[in-house]
């Protein structure tokens, strides 16, 4: 089967969420090198801008019925990511100056009908650090409920993390939208 990467363009009143491309390498890497940003990811912060295009390029092979990321981008400047890296599981990185402004909710409130509308998930799930409070109010505010916790559920840099399990039914959604 061969693999085509999601042409897919997302607009919202301030975002255009759209396939990642080569050239999004030096804005993506203000992200992905930012350790605070970085603080809750699933890897080390990027330490070279070649690492950011490496992600770059793998996100751009990567299947298409697994896979939908986006660029974030915000007045025509890449700021962030967000997408489904493994269906359903939704991610999501901004770079620190844009946080609490309201564009994660934006964005992610975009990907869920992406999701549920286009791709016919009947479910959204996310795998969230406790202590990445900001991502657990998002995520709580938009719909999803915790599932589960588990602790020691991966490494990064000696450090173990631990996990908490969200969902969000596609019912749920609709009933919550519908009100």
């Amino acid at each position: 089967m061969r693999k085509t990467r999601h042409k897919t363009v997302i607009t919202t009143k301030r975002l255009v969420l759209r396939p990642m491309q080569a050239r999004d390498r030096d804005d993506l890497f203000a992200v992905f090198g930012n350790t605070e940003v970085m603080a809750y990811w699933s890897t080390l912060p990027h330490a070279t801008a070649e690492e950011t295009a490496q992600l770059i390029e793998q996100t751009l092979a990567a299947d298409r019925e697994t896979t939908a990321e986006f660029a974030i981008e915000y007045a025509g400047r890449v700021i962030g990511k967000a997408g489904f890296w493994q269906m359903p599981e939704i991610g999501y990185l901004l770079h620190r100056d844009y946080w609490r402004r309201g564009i994660g909710y934006e964005a992610l409130e975009a990907l869920i009908v992406y999701g549920f509308d286009q791709r016919g998930l009947s479910q959204i799930t996310a795998d969230v650090d406790p202590d990445n409070i900001a991502s657990v109010k998002l995520l709580t505010k938009l719909g999803f409920v915790e599932t589960d916790r588990a602790a020691k559920t991966f490494q990064i840099g000696g450090k173990w993390c631990d996990s908490i399990y969200f969902a969000l039914q596609r019912d749920s959604w609709q009933q919550a939208k519908a009100t």
